[in-house]
């Protein structure tokens, strides 16, 4: 059992070096590609470069431990979801470009030039896969469109007259109740990017809100009209320094008072869906039987 659990260890500590390591492919690779293409285009295709034959060898040394340890850290951290198998597929695609353009600059070197259009070719494919891969892994840690977020301009359409509201027309009463269209962006801001569509931390969906109520009721995160027996009530109360608290320090900015109390009075009204709509009850019968 002991050892056992120090191979466990040995794991985690490998999987924790993937945010260390992952930078260098990344650097070592497109130089690489960035100078041997920059060769080809102006002529030089008799030898290769000796600075990227020796990033190509780093890069693909390196990209082998970047995705074991990349594989470990999500294996660890129950990482699941479409952004997190975009991102290692594509890094063992890289991995695979890399070794094969490794394999073409030995054939280059001893072969003669005629293995420089597979060599160079390789090597600029393996330079974009592993920006790609890159890509997928900023979009994890930063959240999807993060890079592009401060190019989207907002609507620039100004209010119409009849958008505007009327100074003399009295306000219209409105029922006061906690809906999904209340919590819905407090969970898009602070937790989908962990707890989504494409990336589920520790195996948990938070959105849609049918995802939420999933699966075996056992599991479930909210307990609808209970916020003292709901996880996820626990979670976001803890205090800011406490290692469980959610969202985690650093990873999205904390919920407020405000938004604490909102996520709060939602669950004691039962966690209605977007068209107000109660989370499904256990089967009856199910229960008599199981009695």
């Amino acid at each position: 059992m002991l050892i056992l659990a120090e191979a466990a260890g040995f794991e985690a500590f490998v999987g924790r070096l993937h945010p260390l390591l992952l930078h260098f492919p990344i650097a070592l690779l497109i130089f690489a590609a960035l100078l041997e293409t920059g060769r080809w285009v102006i002529g030089k295709r008799e030898h290769a470069s000796i600075s990227a034959a020796t990033c190509l060898v780093f890069g693909t040394l390196l990209c082998v431990l970047t995705v074991w340890a990349g594989w470990e850290l999500a294996e660890h951290e129950s990482e699941t979801g479409q952004l997190v198998e975009w991102h290692r597929w594509t890094a063992i695609a890289t991995l695979a470009l890399a070794v094969l353009a490794t394999l073409a600059l030995g054939l280059r070197r001893w072969k003669g030039p005629q293995w420089t259009g597979a060599h160079v070719g390789l090597l600029l494919l393996s330079g974009v896969m592993v920006a790609v891969s890159g890509h997928f892994g900023a979009e994890m840690v930063w959240g999807p469109g993060w890079v592009l977020e401060p190019l989207r301009a907002a609507d620039p359409s100004p209010q119409t007259p009849s958008d505007l509201p009327s100074i003399d027309a009295d306000p219209p009463v409105q029922e006061i109740s906690i809906g999904w269209s209340d919590v819905e962006p407090i969970f898009a801001n602070h937790c989908e990017k962990c707890h989504g569509p494409k990336r589920q931390k520790a195996g948990l969906q938070l959105v849609p809100w049918s995802v939420m109520f999933s699966g075996e009721m056992g599991d479930w995160v909210v307990s609808p009209g209970d916020p003292s027996t709901s996880l996820l009530h626990t979670l976001i109360t803890l205090p800011a320094t406490h290692d469980d608290v959610m969202p985690p320090t650093g990873k999205a900015d904390p919920l407020s008072g405000a938004q604490i109390k909102l996520i709060t009075d939602w669950i004691s009204a039962g966690a209605p869906g977007p068209q107000g709509q109660t989370p499904p009850q256990p089967d009856a019968d199910a229960e008599t039987s199981g009695a």
